[in-house]
């Protein structure tokens, strides 16, 4: 069925639910937030099967959740607008962000809530109102609430509330992991997307792969999502040149585990995932140094401490694209010294994050106790 008439169907499906007021959604705008989303939707259901609705604009997940009371496709468009206009409910939870500025935050909605993809600090690598207009936000750790009770003072934003529930993705992580499928010499290239017109894929990219492929490594490139959308001509010039070479891996998988597992060192310049490989994997990371991934251009105005660069600082290795000779020794000095990274990763979680493994858990039964 063509999308645009799923969507119409799905749109009148919506429009004959009964009491929508009783119901508890979630909202994905698309598959590659499936690993962060499962582990909470299932402990819902667990408590209630019968009040949870998950609404999807990516037709792949759409029939995904099994054990959901239903589920609703919306195509990014007409009718996903339409919906978030009229949308009456208990309860919304997404991880999407400017909320009110893309999408119309409906007053029929009680609750909107949020929850973080992502460790990273909210007031550099999110636009200024990204998370303004949510009700409640569903933090990984006190430095967040610290953070965003911070915004609120400084822009004048509506005061949210706030709950400390832990990283839903970094325990699914945990669960699944397989360490021993570590390869040798392989190396994961995760570059970041951001919205400056210069980042690293598109203008060092190429010239990255084609070193550590003529230095004998095996090479997993895993572009960002919005890769596949912004750079297709870089895109296009790499599986062109590489595709061909058995040491060259493209990974465009909808989760990135099996890369996680396979490589034994990431090599990044902004993107979030090091924090992840550090604390589940305690492999090294190496970071591209080029353009500072900000988003806010008034965040100098906040005190709290950049928990990204505190975490690079920490664990990282840097080095600059203008000097990418020596990116050959810098990863050779690196696989030979692990012993640092795996001393601070019990610490790190201990200051920074809550609810370490049972995070789902906590947050189901929150909103059990809340919403239901």
């Amino acid at each position: 069925m063509k999308p645009l008439i799923k969507s119409f169907f799905d749109f009148i499906k919506y429009l004959m639910l009964k009491k929508k007021e009783n119901y508890i959604f979630f909202y994905s705008e698309s598959i590659f937030y499936r690993e962060h989303f499962i582990d909470l939707i299932n402990n819902c259901v667990k408590k209630n099967n019968n009040k949870f609705i998950f609404v999807t604009s990516d037709y792949e997940d759409y029939l995904f959740h099994k054990k959901i009371l239903t589920s609703f496709y919306f195509k990014n468009g007409f009718f996903l607008y339409l919906f978030f206009q009229i949308l009456k409910c208990r309860c919304m939870i997404m991880t999407l962000t400017d909320l009110g500025n893309h999408l119309h935050k409906s007053k029929n909605c009680k609750n909107f809530v949020y929850f973080f993809h992502s460790l990273s600090s909210t007031f550099t690598r999110y636009t200024k109102e990204a998370l303004k207009n949510y009700d409640l936000m569903l933090t990984i750790g006190e430095y967040q609430i610290n953070e965003l009770t911070e915004c609120e003072k400084i822009f004048n934003f509506p005061k949210k509330k706030y709950i400390n529930t832990g990283y839903f993705f970094l325990d699914h992580l945990k669960k699944k992991v397989n360490l021993d499928k570590k390869k040798p010499n392989t190396i994961l290239f995760a570059p970041s997307w951001n919205y400056n017109d210069k980042n690293v894929f598109d203008d060092y990219g190429f010239k990255i792969i084609k070193i550590l492929l003529n230095n004998n490594y095996l090479v997993i490139l895993r572009p960002h999502p919005e890769h596949f959308k912004r750079s297709k001509k870089v895109l296009k010039q790499i599986k062109e040149t590489f595709t061909k070479n058995s040491n060259f891996i493209l990974d465009e998988n909808s989760s990135n585990l099996d890369s996680l597992e396979k490589s034994s060192i990431l090599l990044t310049d902004n993107s979030a995932i090091d924090m992840e490989y550090f604390l589940i994997f305690k492999r090294p990371v190496i970071y591209l140094d080029y353009k500072d991934k900000i988003h806010n251009p008034d965040y100098k105005k906040f005190t709290s401490k950049n928990i990204d660069v505190e975490l690079k600082n920490s664990i990282g290795q840097v080095v600059k694209c203008e000097e990418l000779d020596k990116l050959l020794d810098t990863l050779d000095s690196s696989l030979l010294n692990n012993e640092r990274i795996v001393k601070k990763v019990n610490e790190f979680e201990k200051k920074y994050i809550s609810n370490v493994n049972f995070s789902s858990e906590f947050a189901a039964n929150f909103i059990k106790s809340n919403f239901l």
